[in-house]
């Protein structure tokens, strides 16, 4: 923390002539807060930099004159915690991001950023048009434009495949590997996209290019998605054992077999691996296998298990990760609340 911050917020304050109350009721929060703050304690929270900027009379570079990184990373966390960001911090924080585009040594955050910015905005907006498409089916469910903008806001499936097909990421990627032959995580958004729209016989090229860069359990697991989808089950079956007998220590390729389980809807088994994925896994450990076992339980109409899981997830963010509050906490908090009225419903 910039130790001049708590500094110069006493100063100024106190230029205007307020006390520590006054200036906290004009923000609407307690004076305890900006105490906090004048004594370096903590810092304000990004969303109050417009209004606290404007009360002390300075811009909110000259309050703050935080570096650059630290300003990339408050973005970076307002992203990732809040689940709604407010029309003046989305618009601060663009301005900020476009206008350090001209320092080439912060452009490839500022892009990523920007990208991140746009995505969360675009999901705001789709959570919003799923509500009003659900409302709009009530009034009218037989309306077959309140069903196509509920797909469309919800991600959905439509069989037509010359809407639903995805040629410009496999040509974007195509070029990409070509440019980028090292970058083996390429190869990876490579098959996936090649794989979900049945292009095997370019898949299975594509696997031999990974393998001979990045051998390892995706070979197996790959091959075994490409037997998959030409129809040989017992072969992907097999090459998924397989994966899990040359990798039995390898918590993503144990992990990897309870997401090849749970697409044949084996969830039993799916579980099974997700959960000994999840026990190999090093500190501090991700939360997906916790979540796929939730939304099996919930699939299964075990709503209290489901509901464990969430649980699990919530105090392993916090043991792990030290994260107790913001948009992704919420998230599991609601769908808490939501299993807990399934739970409560007569069968």
């Amino acid at each position: 923390m910039n130790i001049e911050i708590g500094k110069k917020i006493k100063t100024l304050r106190l230029q205007k002539g307020m006390t520590q109350e006054q200036l906290a009721v004009k923000l609407n929060m307690s004076s305890q807060a900006v105490s906090k703050w004048e004594n370096n304690v903590t810092m304000p929270d990004i969303q109050i930099l417009p209004d606290l900027s404007v009360i002390l009379g300075v811009t909110i570079d000259e309050l703050f004159a935080l570096t650059d990184d630290v300003q990339l990373e408050r973005i970076g966390n307002m992203i990732s915690n809040e689940q709604f960001i407010s029309e003046d911090d989305f618009n601060y924080a663009e301005q900020f991001l476009i206008e350090k585009l001209n320092d080439d040594s912060k452009k490839p955050p500022c892009l990523t950023l920007l990208a991140q910015l746009h995505i969360h905005r675009s999901d705001e907006h789709r959570e919003w048009a799923a509500r009003y498409a659900k409302e709009a089916l009530i009034l009218a469910p037989d309306s077959k434009s309140n069903h196509n903008a509920l797909r469309d806001a919800e991600h959905g499936v439509i069989f037509d495949w010359n809407y639903s097909n995805r040629h410009k990421l496999i040509e974007y990627y195509q070029n990409f590997v070509l440019n980028h032959p090292e970058y083996w995580q390429a190869y990876v958004w490579l098959l996936n996209y090649l794989i979900a729209d049945g292009r095997c016989i370019e898949a299975k090229a594509v696997l031999e290019q990974l393998n001979q860069i990045h051998p390892g359990h995706l070979y197996q697991k790959y091959g075994g998605l490409i037997c998959k989808e030409e129809g040989d089950l017992t072969q992907a079956l097999a090459l998924w054992e397989q994966m899990t007998e040359l990798y039995p220590e390898d918590w993503l390729a144990v992990s990897s077999r309870g997401d090849c389980m749970a697409k044949l809807c084996r969830y039993d088994e799916a579980i099974e691996y997700y959960a000994k994925g999840h026990e190999l896994q090093p500190n501090p450990k991700y939360t997906d296998s916790f979540e796929a076992i939730s939304h099996i339980y919930k699939i299964q109409g075990k709503y209290d298990k489901s509901i464990e899981m969430l649980q699990e997830i919530i105090a392993l963010l916090e043991s792990d990760w030290n994260i107790t509050e913001g948009k992704t906490v919420d998230f599991y908090h609601r769908e808490i609340e939501n299993l807990k009225i399934m739970l409560a419903k007569p069968v």
